[in-house]
């Protein structure tokens, strides 16, 4: 699973945290100072409430919460990761998170956004894979392996994003569409331009013919009917 990242995520998992384990503790506190009041042995008695019920209801509470706790530090790993990734990036715009914890695989997204960095990934791999080839032919019992496949990858997602990002600079857009953009009914997506998704529908977006005006995207289609129903009235004009 993908995890989005907002800016200010980092500081409100921390908050969060901090929230929840403070939280945690005075419950736990709470739980331990009722059971002492308790007397020691004494017995529930038949025909009268529970004398531990609300001792146990705290104690099952600070264990909720002592999980929630636990997923909450996990995020913050997680987060913390992401940053020292960007750090060491510093022209990385767009991070990709898989998984929620500090075991998540982290990496650049395919964004137009990250476009300086992929470039100046291939540059450097262009010229580490020049070593490597330099040093083969001196070393022909010790040879290195080379980036041939890698650069070929990478040159094809510059390409890819560098004719999403042309495509979205140079396609026209109509009246109809720019008051569709306007209303907040679409939002084009800014890690791949030509894609506006339709709010409120998860996973459908329109793209931009050449006259400007909306139509349905293949990448992302509407599968329900009230969804297809939704895009149509969107569509009309």
């Amino acid at each position: 699973m993908t995890t989005i990242i907002k800016a200010n995520s980092l500081e409100q998992a921390k908050s969060r945290l901090e929230r929840v384990r403070s939280e945690r503790e005075s419950t736990e506190q709470a739980a331990r100072d009722e059971a002492h009041a308790i007397p020691f042995g004494q017995p529930n008695i038949e025909g009268r409430g529970n004398i531990y019920k609300h001792v146990q209801q705290q104690w099952d509470r600070t264990r909720r919460l002592a999980d929630e706790e636990e997923r909450a530090a996990d995020r913050v790993d997680m987060l913390e990761m992401v940053e020292k990734f960007k750090e060491d990036n510093d022209q990385l715009q767009d991070v990709r998170v898989v998984g929620r914890t500090g075991w998540a695989s982290v990496g650049a997204a395919t964004s137009v956004n990250n476009l300086d960095y992929f470039k100046g990934r291939l540059a450097q791999m262009i010229a580490d894979n020049e070593a490597v080839k330099a040093w083969n032919k001196n070393h022909r019992d010790a040879k290195r392996c080379t980036f041939g496949s890698k650069i070929t990858a990478l040159r094809k997602k510059v390409a890819y994003l560098e004719a999403v990002k042309s495509k979205a600079d140079s396609t026209p857009v109509s009246e109809h569409s720019q008051q569709l953009i306007d209303s907040g009914k679409v939002s084009q997506w800014k890690k791949k331009p030509i894609y506006y998704f339709v709010d409120g529908l998860r996973k459908v977006a329109l793209t931009l013919d050449d006259n400007g005006d909306f139509q349905e995207s293949k990448r992302y289609p509407a599968y329900e009917d009230s969804d297809r129903e939704t895009v149509q009235k969107l569509l009309a004009h």
